[in-house]
């Protein structure tokens, strides 16, 4: 558990400094990262990594949206079947999420890989 929770921060602290620098994919070497580090199962991985990168993809396009009242998303979310902008704002957590997920299942699997387990 205590691995879940720091895997989580990790990916979230991070990921928000990358942000500022990297393209939207810079969370995927983050995650990747974690996944590395972290010694969590495959799923646990995923889970830990889709709830940091969900969470942060969701505040970040959150607080974007709040800085020019919505209008941004809303004209958006016309481009997509009228989604309103909550369900743009979910939809882009959930991206950003299986992303993140994705990335530390990598990490994880590429650790399995290169890393020996044998004594």
């Amino acid at each position: 558990m205590r691995h879940f929770i720091y895997s989580v921060l990790f990916i979230f602290a991070l990921g928000h400094l990358c942000h500022f620098g990297l393209p939207w994919w810079g969370l995927v070497p983050v995650a990747m990262l974690a996944g590395w580090l972290f010694p969590l199962s495959a799923g646990k991985n995923f889970s830990a990594a889709f709830l940091a990168g969900a969470l942060l993809w969701f505040v970040n396009a959150y607080l974007y949206n709040a800085e020019n009242d919505g209008m941004l998303a809303t004209k958006v979310g016309l481009l997509f079947q009228g989604l309103n902008a909550w369900q743009l704002l979910g939809l882009t957590g959930v991206l950003g999420g299986v992303l993140a997920g994705f990335g530390a299942m990598t990490g994880r699997y590429a650790r399995d890989v290169f890393v020996s387990n044998r004594a």
